[in-house]
C-alpha cells in the first residue's frame, strides 16, 4: 500500500508515513524498495500490482 500511495499520490515519503501509523520515512522506502524487487522477480506479483493501479486510478 506505500508503494502504491507513492506511485500514484505527490505525497512525501513523510506524509506517506504519518498517513500509515506515523512510520519513518526510511520504512516507506523500504517498502517501495521492496515491492519493486518483487515486481521485478514475480511477474504474478507485477500483474496484481499493475491491476490495483489500474483500480485505484479509477
Amino acid at each position: 500500500a506505500m508503494a502504491l500511495a507513492k506511485d500514484l499520490t505527490q505525497m512525501s515519503l513523510p506524509d506517506i508515513g504519518d498517513a500509515f501509523g506515523n512510520r519513518d520515512h526510511t520504512t516507506v522506502l523500504h517498502a517501495c524498495r521492496t515491492i519493486a524487487m518483487l515486481r521485478e522477480k514475480n511477474h504474478d506479483i507485477n500483474r496484481d500490482y499493475h491491476v490495483l493501479e489500474q483500480v485505484l486510478k479509477g
